[in-house]
C-alpha cells in the first residue's frame, strides 16, 4: 500500500489574500489558482486577475493554491476565529489501489468516506483531523469552472 507523500496542505487564514502574498514570499512560490464567490457562484478567478482586481469585482475569496517544486500548499479562509484547527485537511498523493485500500480501511474504522469527485476522497479521523486521499498527479489542479468576471 503506497503511499507517495503529502499531496498538499491547506491552512486556514484570516484573510486570505494576505496569507497567499505571505506564503509566496516566505517560500518562493507561484500562484496555481485561486478561487472565490462571484453572485453566489463558486469557481476559479481567472490567472490574469490578482486578488485585488477580483474584490473590486465583488469575488468573495475561499482559497488561493500555490506550488513549487513538489510542494504545494492553500490558503482557505477560516470559519470562525474561535477555533483550534488551523489545519483544514491533509491530502495524500497515492495510486489507485491505495486508493481504495484507504477507502475501505477508513470505512471499517468507523469513518464515513466522501466520494467528492473519481481521484478524490475525504473522511475525518477519530481524532478530528480531515484526510484527502488523491490519485491524481501533482501539481493539483482547479477544481471548478472560470468565473466569468
Amino acid at each position: 500500500m503506497p503511499i507517495n507523500g503529502v499531496h498538499h496542505v491547506v491552512l486556514l487564514v484570516s484573510d486570505i489574500p494576505h496569507g497567499e502574498a505571505f506564503y509566496e514570499e516566505l517560500f518562493d512560490m507561484e500562484v496555481l489558482f485561486r478561487e472565490g464567490i462571484l453572485d453566489g457562484e463558486v469557481g476559479t478567478v481567472p490567472e490574469h486577475i490578482d486578488w485585488e482586481d477580483a474584490l473590486l469585482k465583488g469575488v468573495t475569496p475561499t482559497m488561493s493554491f500555490l506550488g513549487r517544486d513538489e510542494f504545494f500548499l492553500a490558503v482557505a479562509g477560516v470559519e470562525s476565529e474561535v477555533t483550534d484547527r488551523r489545519v483544514d485537511h491533509i491530502a495524500l498523493a497515492v495510486d489507485e489501489v491505495t486508493f481504495e485500500s484507504v477507502t475501505n480501511r477508513a470505512e471499517k474504522l468507523g469513518c464515513p468516506v466522501e466520494r467528492n469527485a473519481p481521484h478524490h476522497r475525504t473522511f475525518e479521523d477519530n481524532q478530528g483531523f480531515e484526510w484527502e486521499i488523491n490519485a491524481s498527479s501533482s501539481p493539483p489542479t482547479q477544481a471548478f469552472d472560470t468565473l466569468n468576471i
